[in-house]
């Protein structure tokens, strides 16, 4: 096969609870040619209230998972949402192949289950376009974390950087990715992210999240409960490591008791220690290039706060690519194409270098 460069459209469902991202790049899954359009589509409010209905009503049995008819009419409602949007986001640009990463809203490694609210079929019927979807599953099989499944985009987005370079990329969950100055590729979820913030404020204010960071930055950081947060056993273990989204619900319940602002504070503090922690405890060095990617870029007290965490080192941001996990799944849609890897033993600790993803086109 010969591998060229194709425009690739990725659909990122795992930014935040409350939107899905979009990137179009022209891309041959080796070196990242041109960002074309990026773009944030928030999810209509009863959309938002089905997805949060679900997550936190979901059980871990992959196969309930698949019979609950809960769940397949979400399937159905997110599959049809993407259809409906992708018209308007591409225009007049061409689209090769679309990739998909939705929600997960069943993890567990053990057991090789990993569940997304897509359905690659019903996308790819519906618009027409080659679609790939469900990127962990080869990863399972192969005795992986199945995440995170950002490394190889980032790997090549970072191939003209002076290393090392450390990028903190911060959606549901937080992960690190480090580049190393002889080709070391480390990666690994390492704490939580938007999710938490989002649980808190929805539970709370029926907020969708903490805009702009302002419930945070009036409110005051109770460091006992952080010290408590950061005992976690997940923030212990050795990576690789995959973080699910409601793995640190039992701990959340710190947090009742204090005023909106003082939650909203007391954990984007938590997820700023973790993160740092993370990289002090399980990065070969932290680098002086650090970059903050994703969701997490738009909060100004969560950035002050890794900013705290991280000096006299800058964080310094790539403002063309904060939808960089719809970049990473566009990115890794190719990839799939051309069967090149997406996850690596550092990554996720699976046995080998795997690609990853089933592919669907139009009958």
């Amino acid at each position: 096969m010969i591998i060229k460069n194709i425009n690739a459209l990725g659909i990122y469902g795992g930014a935040s609870l409350n939107s899905v991202e979009l990137a179009l790049l022209s891309t041959d899954g080796v070196d990242l040619q041109n960002v074309i359009k990026t773009g944030v589509v928030p999810y209509p409010d009863a959309l938002t209230l089905d997805i949060r209905s679900v997550i936190n009503r979901r059980q871990l049995d992959y196969k309930e998972l698949e019979n609950s008819i809960e769940v397949q009419k979400l399937k159905d409602k997110i599959s049809a949402f993407y259809a409906e949007i992708v018209p308007q986001f591409v225009g007049e640009n061409n689209v090769d192949v679309i990739g998909v990463d939705s929600l997960t809203i069943g993890y567990d490694a053990a057991n090789r289950c990993s569940y997304q609210i897509e359905s690659g079929r019903q996308i790819c019927e519906m618009l027409g376009y080659k679609t790939v979807t469900h990127f962990h599953k080869a990863d399972l099989l192969s005795g992986g974390q199945a995440s995170p499944l950002l490394p190889a985009f980032f790997n090549a987005l970072g191939q003209k950087m002076e290393k090392p370079v450390l990028f903190i990329n911060i959606g549901t969950v937080s992960s690190l990715i480090y580049l190393g100055t002889t080709g070391e590729l480390v990666a690994f979820d390492c704490a939580p992210g938007l999710a938490m913030i989002e649980d808190w404020t929805f539970k709370h204010a029926n907020m969708q999240t903490d805009y702009n960071g302002k419930l945070a930055a009036t409110g005051t950081v109770h460091k006992q409960i952080v010290d408590a947060l950061l005992k976690h056993k997940f923030l212990q273990r050795t990576p690789p490591k995959s973080l699910d989204i409601m793995s640190f619900s039992e701990k959340k319940e710190h947090l009742e008791g204090l005023t909106l602002e003082d939650g909203a504070a007391t954990a984007s503090a938590f997820i700023a220690e973790a993160i740092f922690q993370a990289a002090l405890d399980f990065l070969p060095k932290i680098p002086h290039d650090i970059y903050l990617t994703g969701a997490g870029v738009k909060n100004p007290t969560l950035r002050r706060f890794l900013k705290q965490n991280f000096a006299p080192r800058e964080l310094q941001t790539l403002p063309d690519l904060l939808t960089v996990g719809a970049a990473a799944t566009a990115f890794n849609a190719v990839r799939r194409l051309y069967s090149l890897p997406i996850t690596f033993p550092t990554t996720t600790g699976a046995y080998e270098p795997m690609t990853g993803g089933e592919i669907y086109e139009k009958i």
